[in-house]
């Protein structure tokens, strides 16, 4: 075994779309039943506005709220770009701030990162990369990948292992990441640190909606794909060295009652333009007085919940370019105007729902075993995780989860 030049390597898992109405369920579960036997477990993590997956995963892999690391969506605003055709943040340097896998990078530390948002075309700073990239209409997805991915670490797997992957969907997406996982934990020279982003709820809450057999099913699916990552390392002997952190993003509601196309409305009464961020939407207007004047008088027919001005804005942390905002009530949606959507599920809610508390395990190393810590803040992952590995990001919106930490066992990151 090589020299490590790290105090502990970290696995970071991110299992998308669940919070804190799962967390009962979760705990049942095999996988999440032994983080929670052996680390410290908070059910009451405050994601981040907006409650959408792209700018979520950017403030836990930086410690930084929306308005200091730009990624404001899933996706640049196109606003006359059908959906189905929209390129989305794949890209690391879209990313404004310092990550941790740059942090790693900075002390020769090795870094994979499977599936995670905006990671790509991460050479010299990400060794095996499989950004999470999404083929648009027309592009052949091994090409796209190659353009962002690690290249020679993706030639060798796709010649290796290509048949275990079933399809593109997901479902089959998630349990190819879990075969990588456990092929880099298995290698020589191992990740210092290994990020991965497990989404088959995400889809299948989207596609099937909340708490149907589907979702169920995707939910045994995940804690299956965890689970061998968990074997992988006990299998490799790096128990003792290795630290979990398992995180969620957000929650997902049903939306029972459809979407509303408040874009087209908007354009139609020459007041702007909404970008749909799910259960909300962003409101560009170059008058913005006479658009909250517009909203106001309409609420009820655009099932207008609250409106958020520049001032609700700035006290969430949110992007910076963001000066007017909108939640749907319960049960709506909103929807772009040259887009379909027949979600059954969504996200993008306020932050004062129950769906937008999240799940976090700090497990192994430093970290308290079966104890549940009240709270965090999804800007505390990163600088924990840095602390952990001895890394330097000091200016993080975060903190560091001491209370999490056994009391002989205080790390100090120098």
């Amino acid at each position: 075994m090589s020299k490590r030049r790290s105090p502990y390597n970290v696995i970071l898992i991110s299992v998308d779309a669940v919070a804190k109405p799962d967390a009962k369920s979760f705990l049942e579960l095999p996988a999440f039943k032994y983080f929670t036997g052996r680390g410290t477990f908070t059910d009451n993590v405050n994601t981040i506005y907006p409650t959408i997956t792209y700018p979520i995963h950017s403030t836990a892999i930086t410690g930084r709220y929306p308005d200091r690391h730009n990624i404001a969506h899933n996706e640049p605003w196109q606003p006359d770009v059908n959906d189905r055709m929209r390129v989305w943040h794949w890209d690391i340097k879209d990313i404004g701030v310092k990550t941790l896998w740059h942090a790693a990078a900075e002390k020769k530390l090795r870094t994979a990162s499977l599936l995670w948002p905006v990671s790509g075309k991460a050479r010299g700073i990400i060794k095996w990369d499989f950004p999470e990239v999404l083929p648009l209409p027309g592009e052949n997805p091994v090409i796209k990948m190659m353009k962002y991915a690690s290249r020679i670490w993706l030639a060798r797997t796709e010649l290796m292992y290509n048949k275990e992957r079933v399809s593109l969907k997901r479902c089959d997406l998630d349990d190819y990441m879990a075969l990588l996982c456990e092929k880099l934990i298995g290698s020589a020279n191992y990740p210092d640190l290994l990020t991965v982003h497990f989404a088959d709820t995400d889809d299948t809450r989207h596609n099937e909606g909340v708490g149907t057999e589907a979702d169920k099913a995707a939910i045994l699916r995940m804690d299956k794909r965890v689970m061998r990552l968990i074997e992988a390392v006990k299998k490799r002997g790096i128990e003792d060295r290795t630290v979990f952190v398992i995180m969620s993003d957000h929650g997902q509601q049903n939306v029972p009652k459809g979407y509303i196309t408040l874009d087209k409305q908007l354009c139609e009464a020459n007041m702007g333009r909404a970008q749909s961020i799910g259960l909300g939407a962003y409101i560009y207007a170059t008058d913005t007085d006479r658009a909250v004047k517009y909203l106001e008088e309409n609420k009820e027919e655009l099932h207008i919940k609250y409106i958020l001005k520049n001032e609700d804005l700035r006290k969430l942390h949110a992007p910076k370019d963001i000066k007017l905002a909108v939640q749907a009530e319960e049960g709506y949606g909103y929807v772009d105007r040259n887009c379909d959507c027949d979600h059954l599920g969504d996200h993008g809610f306020g932050l004062e729902v129950p769906e937008a508390k999240t799940l976090l395990w700090l497990v192994g190393g430093p970290f308290k075993k079966g104890v549940t810590i009240p709270g965090a803040e999804m800007v505390d992952i990163a600088p924990t995780i840095a602390e952990v590995m001895g890394l330097s990001m000091p200016d993080c919106d975060g903190r560091v989860l001491r209370e999490a930490y056994e009391e002989d066992n205080k790390l100090t990151n120098n």
